[in-house]
């Protein structure tokens, strides 16, 4: 069974052995779950370890550093953030549905990053070149939605991009 919070699904995965919750290197903790606090209608994960919360904040922190590189190559490594977001969301993402959900939202992020990079090259012929000025801002969005998704996964939040394209 899954359970739709706004545009976030919670699904029924569980981390357990023999029937028991399993025990992460932080301790064991309750079931999995979530809650949606009513001020503000966002849907914030219960049950979970510090791991948890970490590894889904590096999920979004790794492909920004990436990125950050990217940005000073030149662009030639362009490639490289969204291989970190799935590297990142594959090692972990059977141990908590939270850590799933973040990696697959970072990834999805990369990828919507390099689908408006392709797109802006025609908009930059079209326009004799004033489309470019558009990659401006491609940098910008790279690091400043990154470290937003890092921070609201280090809270517990689940959290979606703005103007992402949602593949995985």
């Amino acid at each position: 069974m899954s359970v739709y919070v706004g545009a976030v699904v919670i699904g029924d995965k569980t981390n357990t052995k023999g029937g028991q919750q399993a025990a992460g290197p932080a301790g064991p903790a309750g079931p999995e779950g979530y809650a949606v606090d009513a001020s503000t209608g966002r849907a914030k994960a219960t049950g979970l370890t510090d791991m948890h919360r970490s590894y889904a904040a590096w999920c979004h922190f790794g492909p920004t550093i990436a990125a950050v590189s990217v940005i000073f190559s030149s662009g030639i490594t362009f490639i490289i953030p969204p291989l970190v977001a799935l590297a990142m969301w594959q090692i972990k993402n059977s141990d908590s549905q939270f850590i799933d959900d973040h990696g697959k939202e970072a990834l999805n992020f990369q990828i919507s990053l390099i689908l408006l990079a392709l797109i802006l090259i025609p908009v930059s012929i079209f326009t004799c070149g004033l489309g470019a000025i558009l990659y401006i801002g491609l940098p910008i969005l790279a690091i400043v939605g990154g470290v937003i998704g890092g921070v609201r996964a280090a809270k517990g939040d689940f959290y979606r991009y703005p103007m992402c394209i949602r593949l995985v």
